[in-house]
């Protein structure tokens, strides 16, 4: 019953973390030979935007969204690497990098939100998702389009630089939390 109160930002959220086993199914059942599972992942993701857009612009924004929103999209990019990882479409180390800077800033938030603090996606931050998202569904769609793999490494490489970049400026704003 309390789903059915939350507001539409904060449902958004609970429906992008619904699609991430969706995705995945999709995914075992087609890998990169159809455009399906990055069809769904785009949509998926697209609602990060759209929740984000919907809390400001009718002032709905929730200390549940401040805290699942950038859990959900942490769930949801990590599904795609690790199930990339799994299909041998991306090294390990780079999934492993990424997953370390999110348990990284997520204990981070949790140990701030422990203070009373919240910790509000940052500009960084914000690029990080956008260019992790980008990359997956680039490498969802290499089959489809056959994406030359050049263009696939620099946007793994560009997702994890940014995803380096943004945790090291979550730590070096938020250091009063590690006090």
């Amino acid at each position: 019953m309390k789903l059915l109160k939350m507001n539409l930002a904060n449902k958004l959220t609970i429906l992008r973390l619904l699609m991430v086993p969706v995705f995945i199914i999709l995914f075992e059942i087609y890998k990169t030979n159809n455009i399906v599972p990055a069809v769904v992942f785009a949509l998926t993701a697209s609602t990060d935007f759209l929740d984000g857009y919907i809390a400001r612009k009718y002032n709905m924004i929730t200390t549940f969204g401040k805290f699942m929103d950038p859990l959900v999209d942490k769930v949801l990019t990590q599904a795609g690497y690790i199930v990339l990882t799994g299909a041998g479409l991306i090294p390990a180390w780079t999934v492993v990098i990424i997953v370390f800077r999110e348990i990284l800033i997520t204990g981070l938030r949790t140990l701030a939100a422990s203070n009373n603090i919240t910790i509000a996606a940052s500009y960084f931050g914000k690029i990080k998702t956008v260019s992790q998202f980008i990359a997956i569904i680039a490498f969802l769609l290499k089959g489809t389009f056959g994406i030359p793999s050049i263009v696939l490494d620099i946007l793994l490489y560009i997702s994890v630089i940014t995803t380096l970049l943004s945790g090291l400026d979550y730590l070096y704003k938020n250091k009063n939390v590690l006090d």
